[in-house]
């Protein structure tokens, strides 16, 4: 629960704001006061859905359908607005967390609470089925939690914003970990496509992870449709073997809800005297009660609601720095992430076609040029209003971890963490786990060096900043127009020199190339043909040495490690074979980590190509290894991994290249080592949602940035 923004209105309808309860795909959404003096829960549609009139005349029949819907799992419809300038709906306000939340910071359920929880969905979906509602999205963060049970919410736009979507983008809604075949292939989608969700769901809360894995988007539907579901994370007996048919590939094979909840029924409930939700829960709907009650108090909440309470709630914030593994109620419900991997695969960046004679008229400066003017009319070098004499804002940055994290690097000085994903380009002060500063529209494409500079790609051209999002330095871009497409660009320590993924003719389809360009001169000094496309490059710390993997032009294949001499482009040597999918230069860059597609590992001279020594492997079993990190001091290397249930990374000594450690060494693709070499930062993702973790040197969780 945050408080209200002074861009937020009074009222909504006749309900009086009190608290921001969180935001989504659909839009804003309120804790609020309604005329009686009842809570609730009231969410506006966004904007780009409010303009649009087949989405109007969908959610006003999904509401009239909706508002027919009641059951004790279903917070009932108390007051809509489909006609308002931004549609609303109002209702009933649950005080808890999602499902979702509650698993990633207490940990996965015990059998008793898979069971109460199965049950509930299975009657929450029994009552929207009859009246005749699909929910089509049902997902750990659309289920909230309660002592009375799980409570399923957003059944009542789900339908009017899939046909929005499918209009605009012939995409269907949904979740990819939680979507069901039939919704994939565009077949129809019925009330047993809620069924597959549901037994999802309960993977979820059973393991911490989707019933698919995470990772790609591509790749998660994949498995939807050919791979086999991880019903073995719930306990077996009844219940798995209910999870497993409504899991079913085919929509004839699953049982209904009406059958589900008949087969659930018979089953033992734990004891009413305990309740039915672990122990961290319930002190987080204790939190979310308190916070409630202080936000329906004040006239109007421009304060932080927790009291103080985020500072001693582990619930809240999970253990301190330092504590121990078993710090969450008595170490009965450890956080997921300290027992079972979770990760996310870096995924390809879309390629814009915009050449850099375009960039006049999307008002970015070519070099040279004056930055346009601010919005208010005023120098953008001024203050926030234009003002000269405007004192800068000390509001803390609005940051988007949704999506996939690309890149995670701390700073020389140890101070903070950069985190580039598809949401976000940002500094993070670590330690106090909050966005410092935020580099703004995301770009597609980013670099960021552990001395401070960064670089992004938008459309035809590069801009370069030191420091800070405030500190722009250079706008990189072809004069001429000839060039374009640009992406994968990678900055030397110092800043001075940029190597960038470009185009020969301007467009995604064109030949490729990378060109190597004096930041400083806003010249392309070195141009190096590329057979495809890179899927990273990178610079040795002195500069002299540029380092890619080389891909063909889908990613389907790569081609090699290649290393070039950066000042003539000339290539130096070739690691091929195999299918080598990642590398990390060693801290001084006379070496380089190299792993293939069959986690062989090995260190290579950087100089000379040769290999210098193999690192032990890793079991048959092993996950398939994503991502390579060196150690602050260069005698270790650490490798990060896809997420699987039972997932775990590995860690080297590149002295010898023993084995040092595979077991309980959850980091994550991408890794970053911070300078002190005690502390180590690796995202956690479900469902597109992220977590960055800082772990300590022996891999447990110390506190985390969301």
């Amino acid at each position: 629960m945050q408080p209200l923004t002074p861009g937020d209105p009074p009222r909504i309808g006749p309900h009086r704001l009190l608290a921001r309860l969180g935001a989504g795909g659909m839009g804003e959404v309120y804790l609020v006061r309604s005329p009686d003096g009842h809570l609730c829960a009231l969410k506006v549609v966004k904007e780009d859905l409010a303009h649009d009139a087949q989405f109007r005349a969908r959610f006003r029949r999904e509401i009239r359908a909706a508002r027919t819907v009641r059951g004790p799992f279903v917070p009932g419809i108390v007051d809509a607005d489909p006609d308002a300038p931004a549609p609303w709906m109002a209702t009933e306000y649950v005080p808890g967390p999602t499902l979702k939340e509650a698993v990633l910071r207490g940990g996965p359920f015990p059998e008793p609470s898979l069971r109460v929880l199965a049950l509930g969905l299975a009657r929450a979906l029994c009552t929207v089925h009859d009246a005749g509602i699909t929910h089509r999205d049902l997902k750990p963060s659309n289920v909230l939690l309660s002592p009375r049970g799980p409570q399923v919410i957003d059944f009542g736009i789900a339908r009017a914003v899939e046909g929005t979507v499918l209009t605009r983008t012939g995409q269907t809604l949904g979740t990819p970990a939680y979507t069901s075949p039939e919704q994939i292939t565009g077949e129809e989608v019925t009330p047993r496509s809620d069924v597959f969700s549901m037994a999802g769901t309960v993977v979820f809360a059973a393991c911490g992870q989707p019933p698919f894995g995470a990772g790609r988007p591509s790749a998660v539907l994949n498995r939807v449709l050919d791979g086999d579901p991880f019903v073995d994370a719930v306990p077996a007996g009844p219940l798995r073997d209910v999870v497993a048919a409504c899991l079913a590939k085919d929509p004839e094979d699953r049982p209904d809800a009406e059958r589900v909840r008949e087969a659930l029924s018979a089953l033992p409930l734990p004891s009413a005297e305990h309740g039915w939700l672990p122990s961290p829960v319930t002190r987080q709907i204790d939190v979310r009660e308190g916070e409630s009650r202080r936000a329906d108090e004040a006239e109007r909440t421009t304060v932080p609601l927790d009291g103080g309470a985020a500072a001693s709630d582990p619930a809240r914030t999970g253990p301190p720095p330092g504590a121990g593994a078993d710090s969450l109620d008595g170490g009965a419900h450890r956080a997921w992430w300290r027992r079972r991997a979770t990760a996310v695969a870096a995924a390809v960046c879309a390629l814009a076609v915009v050449g850099a004679a375009a960039l006049a008229a999307v008002g970015v400066p070519l070099p040279g040029q004056d930055p346009p003017p601010a919005a208010d009319g005023g120098d953008p070098s001024d203050g926030p209003s234009g003002d000269p004499g405007a004192e800068p804002s000390d509001a803390v940055p609005s940051v988007n971890l949704d999506g996939f994290v690309y890149d995670l690097v701390f700073s020389d000085d140890g101070e903070t963490l950069y985190v580039f994903g598809s949401g976000t380009l940002s500094a993070w002060d670590w330690r106090e786990g909050v966005p410092v500063d935020v580099f703004e529209p995301a770009p597609y494409a980013a670099h960021v060096t552990s001395t401070g500079y960064v670089a992004a790609a938008a459309d035809g051209y590069v801009e370069v900043w030191e420091g800070s999002s405030e500190n722009r330095v250079a706008v990189v871009a072809d004069d001429n127009g000839e060039y374009g497409a640009y992406d994968m660009p990678a900055l030397t320590d110092d800043g001075s020199r940029l190597a960038v993924l470009v185009s020969e003719d301007g467009t995604p389809e064109g030949d490729r190339a990378i060109q190597i360009w004096d930041v400083a001169a806003d010249t392309a000094e070195v141009e190096i043909p590329v057979e495809g496309v890179v899927a990273d490059i990178r610079f040795t710390g002195d500069g002299s040495r540029l380092v890619a993997t080389v891909a063909t032009r889908d990613y389907a294949t790569h081609l090699g490690v290649v290393v070039w001499d950066a000042a003539t482009g000339r290539e130096l040597h070739r690691i091929s074979g195999d299918g080598q999918y990642a590398f990390a230069l060693s801290p001084d860059g006379s070496a380089l980590a190299v792993v293939d597609e069959t986690n062989r590992a090995r260190l290579v001279d950087t100089g000379t190509g040769a290999t210098v020594r193999e690192l032990a492997p890793v079991d048959e079993g092993h996950e398939r290894i994503y991502d390579l990190s060196f150690s602050a001091d260069g005698g270790r290397v650490l490798a990060g991994t896809y997420p699987w249930p039972d997932s775990r990374g590995s860690v080297w000594d590149t002295a010898t290249g023993a084995l040092l450690r595979d077991e309980d060494v959850f980091v994550y693709d991408p890794v970053a080592v911070h300078p002190d070499g005690e502390h180590i930062a690796t995202p956690v993702s479900e469902a597109g949602g992220n977590t960055i973790l800082i772990l300590d040197s022996e891999f447990a969780v110390v506190s985390e940035l969301s």
